[in-house]
């Protein structure tokens, strides 16, 4: 046995120190590749981040209403397309049928039996939703190439840049108020009408009653039965939420392009008292000038969709004014009205500073490159203060407008306008039937 022991060969005190060390490094040098990789996949998903990304939960709201209809919404932008023959196209062309029905039994009732402000306007409330869903349906047909092109421009800033941080959180909470709103806009009027009949009616007050009397143009050539409500259910609900997600859609595409804009400015301004190379003021022109590019791109395919929404919100606003100056007693009524007036205000204001935000950030680095010091001063500085000058960088309605901030005063010096032109309007008739 101690002959077997004294064969065990002695090994010295520093090899053992150097092996153990060597087994040490050599399991760190593994374990440190995989911390590494983790981090690089998660750089790897903030470079992936891009609008494709953060409109998928709106594209499939959108997608409901038959808006923008788009096969592969959730998936990847190589897999999202446009079919005309696909179940969401069809079911467009269904709601875009079902809303010219409505329409046509506005004007068939006119013809027959006359029309006032009240006719008008409920014929009006069902062609904007008609409208926009036409608006919708063409520009889904070039949707993926308007994507394509904002995800390249995402591509190339993300390295510079980041991905703007709150337009995530600013998608989702703007479309939760504007549904909501919408979605409340309709249930207060179901009260409005409810109570005007029951008190008008008293226990005579049905379901029938309700439905024949706010939307007569349709079932006097209807009969009254189960499909006959649901068909008008179903499009007095859709055509609220359209109309809210019409003026959404506009407020979403100008705040995403705002904060790019932003971004912009923010590095200028951070920037501005450093002394930087000429390349790091082309490299601020050019990735302007995409911007600036891009937003021509946008403006060429949703120009219509802007004009539409500001002619929709517009006319109601004035029906509103017009109606909110007869005597009004019951309290739903009341209610209806205030909370329909107010929320026509926020829609007109909302959808006119958003759209003119990216007009305001486009115009913002101004400031900061006339206040470069002269010894920095260069020529790609110059290019760029002439493009800003001279650039028109802003939403439009089908070139007819541009969408600035100066359009709120614009647009309430035309609802006075108008507004008077109803009065007097309204004041001619009660004239004419009292004499």
């Amino acid at each position: 046995m101690a002959g077997k022991l004294n064969k065990i060969p002695k090994v010295p005190a520093g090899s053992c120190c150097k092996m153990f060390l060597s087994q040490f490094m050599l399991k760190t040098i593994q374990v440190a590749p995989a911390k590494t990789d983790d981090k690089r996949g998660k750089i790897d998903d903030e470079g992936e981040k891009n609008i494709f990304v953060s409109l998928k939960s709106f594209m499939t709201f959108c997608q409901l209403l038959g808006l923008l209809p788009q096969e592969n919404v959730r998936k990847s932008l190589e897999e999202m397309h446009f079919r005309l023959l696909s179940i969401k196209t069809l079911y467009a062309i269904v709601m875009i049928f079902s809303l010219t029905v409505a329409v046509v039994s506005c004007l068939i009732f006119w013809v027959m039996n006359g029309s006032n402000i009240g006719d008008v306007a409920v014929a009006v409330f069902y062609g904007g939703s008609l409208g926009a869903m036409v608006l919708h349906l063409q520009l889904a047909a070039s949707w993926k190439k308007l994507i394509k092109s904002w995800c390249d421009i995402d591509t190339i800033m993300n390295s510079t840049y980041g991905y703007p941080k709150s337009l995530d959180k600013k998608i989702r909470w703007l479309s939760f108020v504007f549904i909501f709103l919408g979605l409340t806009d309709y249930l207060l009027n179901v009260g409005n009408w409810s109570e005007h009949l029951s008190y008008h009616h008293g226990d005579n007050f049905t379901i029938e009653l309700y439905y024949r009397t706010t939307f007569p143009q349709l079932f006097n050539y209807l009969p009254y039965n189960p499909w006959s409500v649901i068909f008008s259910t179903i499009i007095t609900i859709h055509s609220n939420v359209t109309w809210a997600v019409n003026d959404l859609f506009i407020i979403i595409m100008s705040t995403a392009l705002a904060l790019r804009f932003q971004q912009i400015s923010q590095k200028l301004n951070n920037e501005r008292f450093k002394i930087n190379p000429v390349l790091f003021w082309k490299g601020i022109r050019e990735d302007y000038d995409r911007l600036a590019s891009f937003c021509r791109e946008l403006d060429s395919h949703i120009s219509p969709i802007v004009l539409w929404s500001f002619f929709l919100n517009i006319f109601f606003l004035l029906i509103q004014l017009y109606n909110s100056l007869e005597s009004i007693s019951l309290l739903a009524r009341k209610v209806y009205f205030v909370f329909s007036f107010v929320y026509l205000i926020f829609k007109t204001t909302s959808v006119s500073l958003f759209a003119a935000w990216i007009n305001d950030e486009s115009k913002a680095p101004t400031n900061v490159l006339n206040s470069v010091d002269s010894a920095l001063y260069n020529v790609e500085i110059r290019r760029l203060l002439v493009q800003i000058s001279f650039d028109k960088t802003a939403l439009t309605g089908c070139k007819m407008f541009s969408v600035k901030r100066g359009i709120i005063l614009s647009v309430a010096s035309a609802i006075v306008t108008y507004e008077l032109v109803l009065i007097q309007f309204s004041q001619a008739n009660l004239y004419e039937a009292t004499a």
